[in-house]
C-alpha cells in the first residue's frame, strides 16, 4: 500500500508539473500574440498612410494629365 500511495503522489506531482508548464507556455504564447498584434497594427497604420499618399499622388497626376490635355487641345486649335 505505501508504494501505491507514493506512486500516486508521483503521478500527481508529474501532472502538476505538466499543468504548470502548460500554463507557462500558454502565458508565453499570449505574450507573443500581443507583440505580434501590435506589430500588425503598426503595419496596418503604415499601410493606411501609404494608401492616403497614393490617393493624393493619383489625384495630382490626374490634375497634371488634365492640364496636359488642355494644353494639347489649345495647341491643336492654333495650328
Amino acid at each position: 500500500m505505501p508504494d501505491d500511495h507514493a506512486e500516486r503522489l508521483t503521478i500527481l506531482e508529474r501532472a502538476q508539473l505538466l499543468h504548470d508548464a502548460t500554463l507557462r507556455r500558454h502565458g508565453e504564447m499570449l505574450d507573443q500574440h500581443a507583440v505580434e498584434m501590435a506589430a500588425l497594427r503598426d503595419i496596418q497604420e503604415r499601410q493606411q498612410r501609404l494608401m492616403e499618399t497614393l490617393a493624393d499622388v493619383s489625384a495630382r497626376l490626374e490634375t497634371t494629365l488634365q492640364a496636359i490635355k488642355d494644353l494639347l487641345d489649345r495647341g491643336n486649335g492654333r495650328c
